[in-house]
């Protein structure tokens, strides 16, 4: 019998990365989904890099299975990728223990995504927030508040309240693959020893989280360009943006975009630009020779599949 559980990535539109430092932002799922098939079997048959399978199975030991992970989200591209597959191996794992996760609640969601985040963060040792788990396994389109948390402790569950808007955003994928741990590290390491440069930082992005939300779902598109824009300069201020990501949010705004930044990670990864015109500025960047162009989609968050989703070369 096959166990099969599969999440989507996601995409910080404006807040991030506050949300490692008790910060307010707004994100997005993407509709790349990333899935761990569990078979029960003979011996160990796991995956090249287990390293996220050891990670989960370091906190819930498994009899031995074949492994069979399917990503759809670019690699190392900042859009929560590794998180995404992470969390549908734990909770395949808890299933093949016969304690599958409880998915019924917004509330057993949100413990579950704390779980894949201390899993994450104390097991496979990635330095990483709170965002990626809640939207991994919450899925949609989220204002996502964490007052009270702390990168390392985790305080209270975080709020997240559904919205309902247009996504004029196109998702560039920059190529440079990086791992968002070792871009938020040396920032998080700041912030721990009390450098006002970044504490005061990340309070002026969580202000931004707050009324970029307001302008989303006014569809004020300029403010929200505005504060967009100053997301990504206070982000890159802090060493966390990049040559290449740089570059790509100047081609975004020479084509017409209204305001460009960080999907996630940094140092490469993934752009989200605020457009009027998708379908131009898609073309105009395929044009540059960009090929990974996504655009967010309000799916689901993390599922069990019944009838196991077919793994496509």
């Amino acid at each position: 019998m096959k166990i099969q559980y599969s999440a989507p990535g996601r995409c910080g539109i404006i807040g991030n990365p506050s949300d490692i430092y008790g910060g307010f932002l707004v994100s997005c799922s993407v509709p790349l989904r990333n899935s761990c098939t569990i078979e029960l079997a003979d011996t160990f048959d796991l995956p090249d890099d287990p390293t996220l399978w050891n990670a989960a199975t370091a906190r819930f030991p498994t009899p031995p299975v074949r492994v069979t992970w399917h990503s759809e989200v670019p690699r190392s591209s900042g859009l929560a990728g590794s998180t995404a597959l992470l969390a549908a191996t734990i909770a395949a794992v808890l299933a093949a223990r016969g304690e599958p996760p409880a998915l019924d609640t917004a509330e057993d969601r949100s413990r579950f995504a704390e779980l894949v985040r201390d899993i994450e963060l104390n097991e496979a040792g990635v330095v990483c927030g709170y965002q990626d788990a809640y939207m991994a396994v919450h899925g949609g389109l989220q204002t996502l508040d964490f007052s009270g948390k702390h990168p390392i402790d985790s305080g209270p569950l975080g709020i997240l309240t559904s919205i309902e808007a247009p996504l004029p955003f196109l998702l560039v994928t920059t190529g440079v693959e990086r791992l968002s741990g070792s871009v938020h590290g040396p920032i998080r390491d700041r912030w721990l020893a009390g450098d006002r440069e970044v504490i005061d930082a990340m309070a002026r992005v969580t202000e931004l989280g707050r009324s970029g939300a307001e302008a989303l779902r006014k569809q004020d598109w300029d403010s929200l360009a505005k504060a967009m824009t100053e997301n990504q300069a206070i982000v890159a201020a802090l060493g966390g943006s990049g040559e290449a990501i740089d570059a790509l949010i100047a081609q975004c705004l020479r084509h017409g975009a209204k305001a460009a930044k960080l999907a996630g990670a940094g140092m490469g990864g993934t752009v989200i630009a605020l457009t009027e015109d998708p379908t131009r500025l898609r073309q105009l960047l395929e044009s540059d020779g960009f090929q990974r162009i996504e655009t967010p989609s309000v799916t689901p968050g993390l599922v069990r599949h019944t009838t196991p989703r077919q793994n496509q070369p």
